[in-house]
């Protein structure tokens, strides 16, 4: 009892200090780039709402040195206690950048950075700045005009190369420049309706790709062909060919660790059935043969590239598997009650691989398609059903669930 008195306690107190961080200008967010979390915050000039948006503000990308506090750098930004009007208001974002290989990767850093915050900010694109606060930076001259298409000023420390470079966007800041704007043009929201359908069409393609911690089911239907090295003598005893089955469904049931790397586990089965009856006056007899797989085990799942709605994944399950084939014939007399019935069954164990390559598509928040391209090896030690092993590939197509 005083355990749970005490965390919601706790927990009140983590939700109002968030609460009072966004209200007075403040508020941490994470960035995803390359798998690689990159903490930063948002800070402004005047009261933030974390409930709404107002369309249209200026914007500010600050680079802090490695070593320097986040919180403490963009905690310089105060409040104005003067009343500010709109045009005044600035939107500041603080971040310290990643180690990344290549000017073109920093490039594509700070684009998608400001696509990603656009959509939850709805800032003017035309004019965000960026401050290189840090005596480096990791451009050169011949990154800027693509830098321009996305930012607007390019502020730097008096001593920087870039200086030398001859652009107009590129200065310190002590020099005062009437507002930049891109050399791309981009279209600007004015309406509040129309920022926060924006950031709740964003917030919602965000959920569609987000798969740590997730708990999923699918259900799929596949065309199997079993390698044609497998087929064996028809099997006389059984009178069953494995060759000739065609369908198989599988179930996976298993849960998303992070992003990246899951769990599960796979139940497959196939089964296919022949019978014939006939008639002769007050004798039925009937004949029939079927061919049975069911196998059980277990998965890893990793998912290389998430974009969206789609993602993609590559699967390994191993397990064991059982086959089963058999035949029999029976006879029935109506008029005596007389029968007679002739089974003849065989059963073979074996381990199984699969690995598969698919695809995922989100149609909302829970359910998504998916399918997938699988070989599975499986090898028997005596042979059945016409067959030394059911080794081969299968297209799979299905119905997935996902909490």
């Amino acid at each position: 009892m005083v355990h749970n008195s005490f965390m919601k306690i706790i927990l009140s107190l983590i939700v109002f200090i968030n609460v009072i961080g966004i209200a007075y200008g403040q508020e941490k967010r994470v960035f995803n780039f390359n798998s690689e979390e990159v903490p930063y915050y948002l800070s402004a000039n005047f009261k933030l709402n974390g409930f709404s948006v107002i369309p249209n503000l200026n914007a500010k990308i600050i680079i802090v040195n490695n070593h320097e506090n986040l919180l403490y750098a963009s905690d310089s930004i105060k409040i104005s206690k003067k009343k500010i009007v709109k045009k005044d208001y600035l939107l500041y974002y603080y971040l310290t950048l990643p180690k990344l290989d290549s000017e073109t990767e920093y490039l594509d850093f700070l684009r998608l950075f400001i696509e990603e915050n656009y959509h939850q900010d709805v800032f003017n694109r035309n004019t965000i700045s960026v401050d290189f606060e840090q005596k480096t930076n990791p451009f050169s001259c011949e990154s800027l005009d693509d830098i321009n298409t996305f930012i607007a000023e390019v502020l730097v420390t008096e001593n920087s190369s870039l200086l030398n470079c001859d652009k107009s966007y590129v200065s310190t800041k002590k020099i005062r420049k009437e507002k930049l704007k891109t050399s791309m043009t981009y279209e600007s929201i004015r309406f509040i309706s129309e920022a926060e359908k924006l950031r709740e069409d964003f917030k919602l393609l965000k959920s569609l790709s987000k798969w740590e911690n997730t708990f999923f089911v699918s259900l799929e239907l596949g065309r199997y062909k079993i390698s044609k090295k497998q087929r064996t003598a028809f099997d006389e005893e059984t009178l069953v060919d494995f060759y000739d089955l065609k369908t198989a469904w599988n179930i996976d049931v298993g849960n998303m660790f992070s992003e990246k790397i899951g769990g599960f586990l796979n139940v497959g089965f196939s089964f296919k059935k022949e019978e014939e009856i006939n008639r002769n006056g007050s004798n039925i007899r009937v004949t029939g043969n079927g061919a049975g797989v069911i196998k059980t085990g277990l998965g890893v799942k990793y998912i290389p590239f998430i974009k969206n709605r789609w993602s993609l994944h590559a699967d390994l399950a191993i397990g064991r598997l059982n086959a089963t084939a058999g035949s029999g014939s029976g006879n029935v007399n109506i008029s005596t009650g007389n029968n007679s019935i002739n089974l003849e069954k065989r059963t073979e164990k074996s381990r199984y691989l699969d690995f598969s390559l698919g695809s995922n598509y989100r149609l909302g928040s829970i359910v998504f398609l998916t399918s997938n391209l699988q070989y599975s090896i499986i090898n028997f030690e005596n042979n059945i059903g016409s067959v030394s092993g059911l080794s081969g590939y299968s297209i799979n197509i299905g119905l997935g669930f996902s909490f």
